[in-house]
């Protein structure tokens, strides 16, 4: 009996962790927190809606279920679906509160986009053999680095708009390009991971 399970014993002592369990408790970490912040997301935007608050909360409620089930399965048109929806949820509440950018935006906006970059990595480690450890310190690095840069690439194109106060075509083009450019980063993340 002792000879059966020497294999599974690591030479400094203690048991090893195959690694098809320590990749199946990875996904599960990542989808979790992908989870845990669009819910947040969707809360913070229910909570900040001046009005239609529980069209909002279902918006987002139903978003955040979709992005279980595209985990789940795992389905990338899902995740993709679940991150629109989000981001609709957060327009309409930050709909309801009148013209210009609420300030939650730009953290809404790295919720979103984080949340997105932890689901479609939960996705990639269903495919993975095995990793080199440091791969994953580097892709959370990249991740906090880019969440980051959004943030302050945000900040200071709503301090500009802040600055400007314009109204119009070329402004309404700008904010639409912005809302296109986010949907094409999850387009092209669910076609990488599909």
């Amino acid at each position: 009996m002792a000879g059966r399970h020497a294999a599974d014993r690591d030479p400094g002592g203690g048991e090893r962790i195959p690694p098809a369990r320590a990749r199946a408790r990875s996904r599960l970490a990542l989808a979790l927190a992908a989870l845990a912040i669009a819910a947040g997301v969707a809360v913070y935007g229910t909570l900040e809606a001046d009005k239609l608050a529980l069209l909002v909360l279902a918006l987002g409620a139903g978003s955040v279920a979709l992005l279980a089930f595209g985990l789940a399965v795992p389905s990338p048109p899902a995740l993709v679906g679940s991150f629109v929806g989000i981001a609709a949820s957060w327009s309409l509440s930050a709909w309801t509160r009148g013209s210009g950018a609420p300030g939650g935006t730009i953290l809404a906006a790295a919720g979103i986009f984080v949340a997105a970059e932890l689901a479609y990595w939960s996705l990639e480690e269903r495919g993975t053999i095995g990793t080199d450890p440091g791969e994953s310190l580097r892709h959370v690095g990249v991740v906090t680095l880019l969440a980051l840069g959004g943030l302050v690439a945000g900040s200071a194109l709503l301090a500009v708009a802040d600055i400007a106060r314009t109204d119009g075509v070329a402004v309404d083009l700008l904010g639409a390009t912005a809302a296109a450019g986010a949907l094409l980063v999850v387009v092209l993340h669910a076609r990488r991971a599909g």
